[in-house]
């Protein structure tokens, strides 16, 4: 037998059903006695790592937020969406303990922190920031001119966060947002925004000296789905789709078997996703959820392009990106069709 096609498996440190297969080993069932494996992106060494981001290789997966497959398109990459999922977080806006702050509007006129990170290929963190306050302020009637944002830099290696590999020890992740909440807690910005996961890591760095102010799941918008982090996108290269269109059906339908399994076990799943995020155990209840149930399989459903265009425009129009571009014509759905066709899901 000829060696197998390696196919790369990266994901953000966010909820996924990829991790979750990645850490069940169901990719290494589905693909047992094929011409192909999955393998951890991070076998690609550091040189290789902007991979996630980049989207320069055929042959690889990526799981995660909408903002870095939105750019490596704009440059010319040649992806495709496969598959949307929409997991509920916390979306928070955190101000220090002793502000009288009650609402957002009362940050109208106030330092707002926005993150740079000179090591990142792509600074997806200051857009998600940026479309989170975007969300936020439409909610209350105010927009960035009300706010004054206030660069912080994030200078440490952004590779801390890479994917777990299935031998590696567990340990509590370091936050994120770290120098944005020292200057937060120093008075050099009045409010921050975090989300999810890294919001518990948040909390637990700050030894309570910074309180939750809103959480945007709670506040009115105009704007479509207003969640900083959402859709996610499951995407690959056009060229891979096109050269292995049934390692592409075989992949995605892993994932579908994860979504389920995950939600019929939820405790052991909860443990996989803690450890895919570098959280202590018990740790996420309150920032992830609280409905789970099927939110963890690749789909494409009514609103998810369009709230998905609107991301690709603010993207664009903030100066992030090269271009605007059509989403529909760079989504496939006919694998995830093909994939849920083809799926035996046992009773739970």
């Amino acid at each position: 037998m000829s060696k197998p096609t390696p196919i790369y498996y990266t994901r953000c440190p966010v909820p996924t059903a990829s991790g979750i297969a990645f850490q069940g080993r169901m990719f290494e069932n589905t693909f047992e006695g094929s011409n192909y494996e999955v393998r951890n992106i991070v076998e690609l060494g550091p040189d290789n790592q902007n991979v996630h981001y980049t989207h320069t290789i055929d042959a690889f997966f990526r799981e995660g937020g909408a903002a870095p497959p939105i750019w490596a398109r704009a440059n010319g990459i040649d992806s495709v969406v496969l598959g949307m999922t929409f997991i509920d977080e916390l979306l928070g806006i955190y101000v220090r303990i002793d502000d009288d702050a009650d609402t957002i509007a009362d940050l109208a006129g106030r330092r707002i922190a926005l993150p740079e990170w000179p090591k990142l290929v792509f600074n997806f963190w200051k857009v998600v920031s940026l479309y989170a306050w975007h969300c936020a302020l439409d909610g209350y009637g105010l927009s960035d001119r009300d706010v004054h944002y206030v660069d912080v830099v994030e200078d440490w290696d952004p590779s801390e966060r890479r994917n777990v590999a299935l031998d590696a020890p567990q340990r509590a992740a370091r936050c994120e947002y770290r120098n944005q909440l020292k200057a937060l807690e120093a008075g050099e910005v009045d409010a921050v925004f975090a989300k999810g996961p890294e919001a518990a890591l948040l909390e637990r760095e700050s030894q309570g000296q910074v309180r939750l102010l809103a959480d945007l799941r709670d506040c009115a918008s105009s704007i479509n789905y207003p969640r900083a982090s959402i859709p996610r996108l499951l995407t690959t290269s056009r060229q891979f789709l096109q050269d292995h269109g049934d390692a592409v059906v075989d992949y995605i339908g892993t994932l579908i078997r994860a979504g389920h399994w995950a939600d019929a076990h939820w405790g052991q799943a909860v443990g996989m996703i803690e450890r895919e995020c570098g959280l202590e155990a018990g740790q996420m209840d309150g920032y992830v959820g609280p409905q789970f149930t099927g939110k963890f399989q690749p789909r494409f459903e009514d609103g998810m392009l369009e709230t998905l265009q609107y991301y690709v425009s603010f993207i664009h129009a903030r100066g992030f990106s090269n271009a605007d571009f059509d989403v529909e014509a760079w989504t496939s759905t006919a694998p995830l069709k093909t994939a849920l066709e083809r799926q035996v899901i046992p009773p739970r």
